[in-house]
């Protein structure tokens, strides 16, 4: 019987709207999306969730996520990737694909409609639209990531 992998997805918080006054890359976080994961931060904390692997767009709004989330817990590892910022669905699932099989626990930190989409597509659920700060947790019944796909996950709950 295959191990159970954890997905975790999780898109970044709410940013501050660009207005020519930055590029999309260098958005910040609004304060309201600071205390949203400061919650959520603690809800993973309570919950004893922790993450072997941290993905995250190398975006600044992706790594202030990152930070907020990671001060509860203590991932064994955080790697931003430049090729999680504006990705395609498919170069995500390429970069899950990838990652080691010693991995139990992975999460990803990113944009949509990116992450909704894959959300949707690795639980073939109806879509689910992904909102800032939003969560997925997603169980993987498969030895390794690369046989991560579309249909091969069940969703156990959205955070947020």
């Amino acid at each position: 019987m295959p191990s159970k992998k954890m997905l975790y997805l999780l898109r970044h918080g709410e940013a501050e709207l660009g207005y020519g006054q930055c590029s999309d890359f260098d958005r910040k976080l609004t304060d309201n999306g600071i205390t949203q994961l400061k919650r959520l931060g603690r809800t993973l904390k309570i919950n004893a969730e922790n993450f072997d692997l941290v993905l995250s767009s190398n975006a600044l709004r992706t790594k202030m996520t990152c930070e907020l989330i990671v001060e509860n817990i203590q991932p064994r590892n955080i790697v931003f990737e430049e090729l999680l910022y504006e990705a395609p669905t498919e170069r995500i699932l390429s970069q899950i694909n990838h990652v080691n099989k010693e991995v139990d626990h992975l999460l990803i930190i990113g944009h949509n409609p990116s992450i909704s989409n894959l959300v949707s597509n690795i639980t073939i659920d109806q879509f689910i639209s992904m909102q800032p700060g939003m969560m997925a947790k997603i169980a993987l019944e498969v030895d390794s990531w690369e046989m991560c796909g579309r249909g091969t996950g069940t969703l156990l709950e959205i955070l947020q």
